[in-house]
């Protein structure tokens, strides 16, 4: 049996930037480095990722995990369709693997970010969870028995597209009312930008047009601050992933549900209407042990840092 690697570099894929670390097989984060996803074609892709490897890899790396947002074939690790990249179906696993010299393990990022969870986060100890992840997208990631669920194949949990507000925006797959339209980072930003234009004398509005943060984050920090518009746009981004939340308990019955990305640094302000609606739309609360949801402890290291813990699981 081949010795499991001391370390592994980890790399998250996301719609705007790729995110790279080291990490050893306690999750620590031994190095990290960034850069900008290049949306154009796979060889530009896989060149991003081969130069952020070399900048982060250690003497004792033997192992990258590369988290791929869309869907990931679950028996050769190509990937089959990303929203946000421009090219079409390519064999990622192959061609990265090629370009570092090591063997590369692959998935979907929310499958990544997880793993993190399972493992060392805050799923730790429960077999049976489900983490949903709200960026620039809307990814989702379950684990049963302690093993990811992949489906078919390796397309499973794909959560954005459940409808929860029937009439809601347009979603990128040409339909209205999908979760990943409804919730995430992005809409976030947008209904910032909708109330600053709204209320032009806010502290939203004042935040939004110093340029002191994105969108997203302005709402967050206005919402810190009391601001209605931006305590709004919480409580309903929050409402609509708890009705979300409550359909997956329903179809998975986790022990633990996981809520990661960006505007989870609003806490309680995007958690506890998450709970309450949760609560209000799960089947027979009064009759099943309690689901706590939960913030992910890794945050927006989630899915790099999974990404490297499965390149050491699968190397054991």
């Amino acid at each position: 049996m081949t010795p499991a690697p001391a370390e592994a570099v980890g790399i998250d894929v996301g719609g705007t930037k790729i995110a790279a670390v080291r990490v050893t097989a306690d999750g620590t984060v031994a190095a990290r480095a960034r850069c900008a996803t290049p949306r154009r074609t796979a060889d530009e892709l896989v060149a991003a990722v081969a130069a952020l490897v070399a900048r982060v890899r250690g003497g004792r790396v033997a192992a990258v995990g590369v988290g791929l947002p869309g869907m990931v074939d679950a028996r050769t690790g190509a990937l089959a369709f990303a929203p946000g990249l421009e090219f079409a179906r390519a064999p990622l696993r192959e061609l990265i693997a090629d370009a570092v010299g090591l063997p590369v393990v692959t998935d979907n990022d929310a499958n990544a970010a997880v793993w993190a969870e399972y493992r060392l986060g805050a799923g730790r100890g429960h077999d049976h969870l489900v983490l949903v992840t709200l960026g620039t997208g809307l990814g989702c990631g379950v684990v049963v028995g302690g093993r990811l669920l992949h489906g078919a194949h390796g397309f499973a949990a794909e959560a954005s597209h459940l409808t929860v507000e029937p009439g809601g925006p347009l979603c990128e797959c040409g339909r209205r009312g999908c979760w990943g339209a409804a919730a995430h980072g992005v809409a976030i930003a947008r209904l910032g930008r909708q109330a600053a234009a709204a209320r032009p004398a806010s502290l939203l509005a004042r935040l939004i047009g110093e340029g002191r943060s994105d969108a997203g984050e302005a709402v967050t920090e206005a919402a810190h601050g009391g601001d209605d518009g931006a305590l709004e746009i919480l409580d309903r981004v929050g409402t609509l992933t708890g009705v979300g939340l409550a359909a997956l308990a329903n179809l998975f019955d986790p022990a633990v549900l996981v809520v990661g990305g960006g505007p989870v640094s609003a806490g309680e302000l995007l958690l506890a209407p998450a709970r309450a609606e949760f609560a209000r739309r799960l089947y027979a609360p009064g009759d099943r042990p309690p689901v706590p949801v939960l913030a992910a402890r890794f945050a927006n290291d989630a899915g790099a840092v999974g990404a490297a813990l499965l390149a050491i699981d699968r190397s054991r």
